[in-house]
C-alpha cells in the first residue's frame, strides 16, 4: 500500500502510511478480542479448571509502548531514521525467508483453521481501517 502511494504522489504515500499502521494497531484490539473468545470458550467446555488468563502477546506491548516514545519524539531524529532503515531491511529479509520456507503441503497441513483465522483478521482489520479512515476524511476535510 505505502510503496503504490509512493509511485503515487507523496501526498497518497502518506495516506498509504497512515492506513498500514492503523490496521497495524487494530491488531491489538482484536488479539484482546480473540483472547476472550478463547477463553469463555474454553469455560464454557470445561477444558480448563484454572482461572481463564488474557494473553496480550509481547509484540503488541511493546508496539505501543516505541508508538509513545515516537509520539513525543523522544528520541534523536537521526537514531529514528537509522531505526527505519534497519527496519525496512529486517522486514525485507523476514518476508523473503518466509516465502522461501514456505510449502503448499505444509498450508495443507495446517488445515483450515489458520486460514478462517487469517480471514477474520483481514476482515477485520479492512472494515476497522475503513472506518477509521473514513471518520478521519470526514472530520478534516
Amino acid at each position: 500500500m505505502v510503496a503504490v502511494g509512493h509511485a503515487i504522489s507523496p501526498k497518497a504515500e502518506n495516506s498509504g502510511v497512515i492506513s498500514k499502521m492503523i490496521r497495524v494497531m487494530m491488531l491489538a484490539p482484536f488479539l484482546l478480542i480473540l483472547s476472550g473468545y478463547l477463553n469463555r470458550k474454553m469455560i464454557t467446555s470445561n477444558l480448563s479448571q484454572s482461572k481463564p488468563t488474557i494473553v496480550i502477546p509481547w509484540f503488541a506491548i511493546i508496539f505501543i509502548i516505541i508508538a509513545y516514545i515516537n509520539s513525543f519524539h523522544l528520541l534523536p531524529q537521526i537514531l529514528v531514521q537509522s531505526i527505519i532503515t534497519l527496519d525496512t531491511i529486517l522486514l525485507s529479509m523476514a518476508m523473503a525467508a518466509l516465502g522461501l520456507t514456505t510449502h503448499i503441503s505444509a498450508i495443507r497441513q495446517a488445515g483450515i483453521k489458520p486460514l478462517v483465522m487469517a480471514m477474520c483478521l483481514f476482515g477485520w482489520l479492512t472494515t476497522s481501517g475503513l472506518f477509521i479512515n473514513s471518520s478521519m476524511q470526514s472530520i478534516f476535510q
